[in-house]
């Protein structure tokens, strides 16, 4: 059809080229090759595409992996800085050697018998090794004193958690870490919510936190003190239930208290 909204419409929906009769062959060959031409134009285009994609999801995907190397090379530097301060701590406390390793296999043990995913599992572990890196500031004779504190030295040991928060919060920025301080940062809240340093309660103490707090108060009553002796573990059992909806989380104190029979803690040891 000569008619030139025809025309218009063939175009507009893709054509090549538009014919009209009289038909003459030179024009058609000339139009077949046109379109072959395109065609081979249109395909080396979509190739080129193609390969560009490809290569810009390897370059991506090596980009993201060199990220994540980074990553952790980033945060086991700065973990192995705080676990330096947290042996400094135990070589300067006689009663702390150990402490580190054994609260934080037995709150890997508990976090594990609460189902925690391995993640959170492996953040709780990390935590418990760090949550008492602040007493490094807590002065000596405070620390070790046998006898009764004052208000002024208790202030004084609670400024521990403070300061431990200081020392880490470099690593806020390493990823995976905000769990790990957030377990720190609460590790003496109590359930009840009088516990410091933000005196809340129940489910707003941190997860980790809660975990910790059982932890770190089983290894304080079974560890032989400046100021106190070890008590048994049936009698640590017995005097942590008696804290259990005060203190601790009654499901932490459950939880604890399974893995303490079973003696499991100690395949977290490192």
């Amino acid at each position: 059809v000569d008619d030139a909204a025809s025309a218009r419409a063939a175009f507009t929906a893709g054509a090549v080229d538009y014919l009209v009769k009289p038909l003459e062959l030179a024009a058609l060959q000339h139009a077949v090759e046109e379109a072959l031409r395109r065609r081979a134009l249109e395909r080396a285009r979509q190739a080129a595409e193609e390969a560009l994609r490809d290569e810009l999801a390897g370059q991506q995907a090596a980009v993201a992996e060199a990220q994540r190397a980074a990553e952790v090379s980033m945060r086991a530097t700065s973990v192995a800085v705080a676990e330096a301060l947290v042996a400094a701590l135990e070589a300067k406390d006689p009663y702390a050697g150990g402490r580190a390793t054994r609260v934080a296999a037995l709150a890997a043990s508990i976090a594990a018998e609460l189902e925690f995913d391995e993640d959170m599992v492996e953040s709780v572990r990390l935590a418990a090794r760090l949550h008492d890196v602040g007493t490094i500031g807590v002065r000596d004779e405070v620390l070790h004193k046998p006898g009764p504190l004052t208000a002024d030295e208790r202030a004084h040991i609670r400024e521990h958690v403070r300061l431990g928060l200081e020392i880490l919060a470099p690593l806020a920025a390493v990823p995976g870490m905000g769990d790990v301080i957030a377990s720190v940062a609460d590790h003496h809240e109590r359930w009840d919510g009088t516990g410091y340093p933000r005196a809340v309660a129940g489910p707003a103490i941190a997860p980790g936190g809660r975990v910790l707090a059982a932890a770190d108060v089983w290894d304080a009553v079974t560890s032989a003190r400046a100021y106190q002796g070890a008590m048994a573990p049936d009698a640590a059992l017995e005097y942590l239930g008696t804290l259990a909806g005060k203190l601790l989380d009654p499901a932490v104190y459950a939880a604890l208290a399974k893995v303490v029979r079973r003696g499991e803690a100690l395949s977290f040891l490192d």
